[in-house]
């Protein structure tokens, strides 16, 4: 499967209010997707069309967050683009590739969670260290067997474009390019990611700040 963008990661200081706030934005509710024991995460879905969806990601309350993403999820101010996820079946391939040209992959790493329907879904990631592009730098996705969430999720909206800036764009636009990401990226001062929807209100733009992008995951 050639690479393609999976679903956008929306990072929420606190889950329940990130899915109002997005159901004022979209006009649709995000439906509760599962909790990642050992993350200190959990999220809501929402569709985004052709295979594509918008994770909403927030910090689980039952789990323990020091040391986790859900920890770095509560500091948010507001809501904000984190990263995104790019969907490919050649993990192996990508992590030699990216060896090759210096970076560090980790992975694939086994990952998994069960629905509010009882369903356990599996799935592979692969990330990618070695770099300063934080989290305009992809992680991937295998789904393996499981059925993709944007089966079972309601469309909100349409993604229309997803950019990226960044100080070093002249070598991270040629990394994604190589990888047949689609995507633009611009030469700016400061990182950023945007991603522009067209939903039942209109267009909406959802942006990165300062804290979300600088998000480790590697």
């Amino acid at each position: 499967m050639a690479p393609r963008i999976d679903h956008l990661m929306w990072g929420v200081p606190d889950l329940d209010a990130g899915v109002q706030a997005a159901e004022e934005l979209f006009g649709v509710t995000p439906v509760p997707g599962g909790s990642h024991p050992g993350l200190g995460t959990r999220n809501a879905l929402l569709g985004l069309g052709d295979g594509v969806y918008l994770e909403v990601l927030g910090p689980d309350p039952a789990q323990d967050l020091a040391g986790t993403m859900g920890e770095g999820l509560q500091r948010l101010e507001a809501p904000a683009l984190v990263t995104f996820a790019v969907a490919t079946s050649q993990l192996s391939d990508l992590a030699d590739d990216l060896r090759e040209r210096g970076y560090r992959p980790r992975g694939p790493v086994p990952t998994q969670r069960t629905t509010p329907a009882g369903e356990l879904l599996a799935w592979d990631l692969l990330f990618v260290a070695g770099h300063s592009f934080g989290g305009l730098c992809p992680f991937f996705i295998d789904w393996r067997d499981s059925p993709h969430p944007s089966a079972t999720t309601p469309v909100g909206a349409r993604l229309q474009d997803l950019a990226l800036g960044s100080p070093d764009a002249d070598v991270l636009a040629p990394l994604l390019a190589d990888l047949h990401i689609p995507v633009t990226v611009t030469r700016e001062g400061e990182p950023w990611l945007r991603a522009t929807f067209t939903g039942a209100f209109g267009d909406v733009v959802l942006s990165s700040v300062d804290a979300s992008i600088a998000m480790r995951f590697a």
